[in-house]
């Protein structure tokens, strides 16, 4: 995308003050709605002592530092950054942008809970290719970091969880 494209949607959301509010709401809500649905996942598997607790764990908290890692060696430029603008909701994070850690993060736990139960997974899919679209649009990452991002992690997450161990 362009800065003039960024431009474009940001002026579009700033004359619907109703609609700037419910793309805030969907960033931040769709995000916490992601890590209390594990936290309750993983309390529900705690509760009834289930075998799978540990790759719950361990699975998304790897994909998390292995994500983090390659965020760090690939050290893009976020939107803003690149093509001097503001972002949508302020934001002063540089480099790190590849691929997006939240889209990352929801994709290893929504693989994670499709594990456990489709239904679960399938709602946290839907929550994580929201955190995709929100990521976008407020301009702090660009569709190949959110794409990089849900592909790393749903991709890392089927290999862990198929590890023998889990």
């Amino acid at each position: 995308m362009t800065a003039r494209r960024y431009r474009s949607i940001f002026a579009w959301f700033r004359a619907r003050p109703v609609a700037l509010r419910a793309l805030r709401w969907c960033q931040s809500g769709s995000v916490a709605a992601v890590y209390v649905l594990y936290f309750g996942l993983l309390a529900v598997l705690a509760l009834r002592r289930d075998a799978r607790l540990m790759g719950a764990v361990v699975v998304p908290a790897t994909v998390f530092l292995a994500g983090t890692a390659l965020r760090a060696v690939l050290n893009r430029p976020r939107p803003y950054e690149a093509l001097g603008f503001d972002p949508l909701f302020p934001k002063d994070t540089k480099g790190k942008s590849m691929p997006s850690r939240h889209c990352f993060s929801a994709a290893a736990i929504a693989v994670t809970a499709c594990s456990v139960s489709v239904p679960l997974g399938v709602l946290l899919w839907i929550l994580a290719v929201g955190i995709a679209l929100t990521r976008v649009l407020t301009g702090v990452h660009y569709p190949s970091d959110v794409l990089a991002g849900l592909a790393f992690g749903g991709i890392a997450a089927v290999l862990g969880l198929a590890l023998p161990v889990f």
